[in-house]
C-alpha cells in the first residue's frame, strides 16, 4: 500500500503544478475528470508495476481502447456493449495519464513515446468521429452509401502529413534541449503570431468538436441521451455529424496553407 500512495501522490503532485493549484482549474468537471483519471491511473500503475515496464505499452492500451470501444458503439447500438464502448471512450484517459507517469518513474521518456503519444490520440478520435457519423446514418440510411467517403475524408484529414512534418521538425531541437525559450513555434501557432488575423477565427471555429476530451465528452453525452431517453434528438446528430465532417475538411486545408507558408519563411 505504500508503494501505491507513492505513486499516486507523485501524479498528483505532478499534474496539479501543471495549473499551479487546484482553482485554476477552467471547471468543477474538469477538476472531477482529473481526480478520476488520476485515481484510476494510480491504481492501474499499482497492480501492474511488477508486470508492465514499457510506457510505450501503456500507450497502446490507450489506443487500443478507445478504437474498440468506438466499434462497440457501432456494431452494438442500444445495448450493454454500446454503453460499455462509450465507457470505454470515456475512461481511455487514465492510460494516457499513466503512461506518462511510468515515464517519469522509470526515466524511459523519449521523442519516439510523444510522437506515439500525440498519434495514439489522433487515433482515437477518428475512430470515435466515425462511429459518431455511423451511428447517426442508422437514423438516415439514405446516406449509409456514403459513409465510407466520410469516413474517408475524417481519416485522411486527420493525418495532414504536410503540417505533421513541420510541426514535428520545428518541435524536435526543443524537445531535445528542453529550453522552451529557444524554439517558441508551437507558442505562435497559438497565439496567431506567424499567422494572419483570419486564423484567430480559424482557431475559434476548429475549437469546436476538436480532439480534445471535453468535445469527447460532449459527443459521448449526445450518445447517451439518445440511448437513455425517448427524446428524439436525429437532426442534432445529422447537423454533428455535417460539422464532423466539415470541419475536418477545413482543418486539412488550412492546416496544409499554414505548413507551406511557414516552410517558405
Amino acid at each position: 500500500m505504500e508503494q501505491y500512495k507513492k505513486i499516486r501522490k507523485k501524479i498528483y503532485s505532478v499534474q496539479f503544478e501543471r495549473w499551479k493549484n487546484i482553482l485554476n482549474i477552467n471547471s468543477p468537471y474538469s477538476l472531477i475528470k482529473a481526480v478520476y483519471y488520476i485515481e484510476t491511473a494510480s491504481l492501474f500503475l499499482f497492480i501492474t508495476q511488477k508486470i508492465i515496464k514499457s510506457p510505450n505499452f501503456v500507450t497502446v492500451l490507450y489506443i487500443l481502447t478507445g478504437v474498440f470501444g468506438a466499434f462497440l458503439v457501432i456494431l452494438s447500438p442500444h445495448n450493454c456493449f454500446f454503453y460499455l464502448g462509450l465507457f470505454m471512450i470515456f475512461t481511455k484517459g487514465t492510460f494516457d495519464w499513466a503512461d506518462g507517469a511510468l515515464a517519469r518513474r522509470l526515466n524511459k521518456t523519449s521523442f519516439l513515446g510523444h510522437a506515439l503519444d500525440v498519434y495514439g490520440a489522433n487515433i482515437c478520435d477518428v475512430a470515435f468521429k466515425m462511429a459518431f457519423v455511423f451511428y447517426t446514418t442508422n437514423y438516415y440510411p439514405e446516406y449509409i452509401i456514403f459513409f465510407p467517403l466520410f469516413a474517408f475524408v475524417i481519416l485522411i484529414t486527420k493525418f495532414n502529413t504536410f503540417s505533421d512534418l513541420l510541426y514535428y521538425k520545428n518541435i524536435r531541437d526543443d524537445y531535445k534541449t528542453n529550453d522552451k525559450k529557444k524554439n517558441n513555434f508551437e507558442e505562435d501557432l497559438r497565439q496567431g503570431k506567424k499567422m494572419k488575423k483570419i486564423t484567430k477565427l480559424y482557431n475559434i471555429y476548429t475549437s469546436f468538436l476538436d480532439a480534445r476530451a471535453r468535445s469527447t465528452d460532449f459527443l459521448i453525452l449526445i450518445l447517451l441521451i439518445d440511448g437513455i431517453t425517448d427524446v428524439d434528438i436525429t437532426f442534432i446528430l445529422l447537423i454533428l455529424s455535417a460539422l464532423i465532417i466539415l470541419r475536418a475538411i477545413v482543418e486539412y486545408f488550412a492546416t496544409t496553407y499554414l505548413a507551406f507558408q511557414n516552410y517558405r519563411n
